[in-house]
C-alpha cells in the first residue's frame, strides 16, 4: 500500500486518549470522518486505527481512535505520523495531490514544451508549480486559475498561461 501524510501527533488533549494532530491536509473533515481508517507510523511500526470523534480546535486537529482510550496511549504516540491510504484519499473534482502534478509535462497555449514540473510549493499566498527547462532552468507558475489553463493527470499535462517575465 501506498500512504500519504495527513499530519503528525504533536500530543494529548484529554483524558479519553484524544489526539492533537498537526494537520497536512486540507480536507481534515473528510479525512478524519468517523469509521474512517487511518494508520500511525514512526520508524518501521504502522499501527492502523479507526476514527471515533473530530474537530477542529484553532490550528489543531483534535481527534480520537477507538484504538486509543487513555492519556498514557495518546501520549506514546506523540511524533507519529498519521496516514491515509492514497486510494482512499479522493478528492473533490478539479483538486489534486501534489504528487499528481510533479513530473507533468507544461505546455504553453501554442503546445510548446515548456519544461516539467519538478516540484510543488505551498506558500501563505498560493500553490506554486517549480517547472525545469529541458536545459536545466527553473521557472515558477502560480497554481491559479489566471496561469492554468488545463490539467490532464491522466496523460501527465498542463497548460499555462505565460506572461511577459515567466520564463
Amino acid at each position: 500500500m501506498e500512504y500519504l501524510s495527513l499530519g503528525v501527533i504533536i500530543g494529548s488533549f484529554s483524558l479519553d486518549g484524544s489526539l492533537k494532530i498537526l494537520s497536512s491536509t486540507d480536507f481534515a473533515e473528510n479525512r478524519y470522518q468517523e469509521g474512517n481508517t487511518l494508520y500511525l507510523r514512526k520508524d518501521n511500526e504502522l499501527v492502523p486505527v479507526t476514527v471515533n470523534k473530530y474537530r477542529r480546535s484553532g490550528e489543531l486537529d483534535i481527534v480520537s481512535f477507538l484504538e486509543i482510550n487513555t492519556v498514557e496511549e495518546a501520549l506514546a504516540k506523540k511524533g507519529y505520523e498519521v496516514l491515509i491510504d492514497k486510494k482512499e484519499a479522493i478528492l473533490p473534482k478539479n483538486y489534486y495531490h501534489f504528487y499528481e502534478l510533479e513530473q507533468c509535462e507544461v505546455y504553453d497555449d501554442k503546445d510548446h514544451l515548456l519544461g516539467k514540473v519538478n516540484k510543488v510549493e505551498e506558500y501563505p499566498a498560493q500553490i506554486t508549480l517549480k517547472v525545469k527547462t529541458k536545459e536545466g532552468k527553473l521557472f515558477q507558475v502560480p497554481f491559479v486559475d489566471a496561469f492554468i489553463k488545463k490539467i490532464d493527470i491522466k496523460n501527465k499535462k498542463i497548460i499555462i498561461n505565460v506572461i511577459e517575465g515567466m520564463l
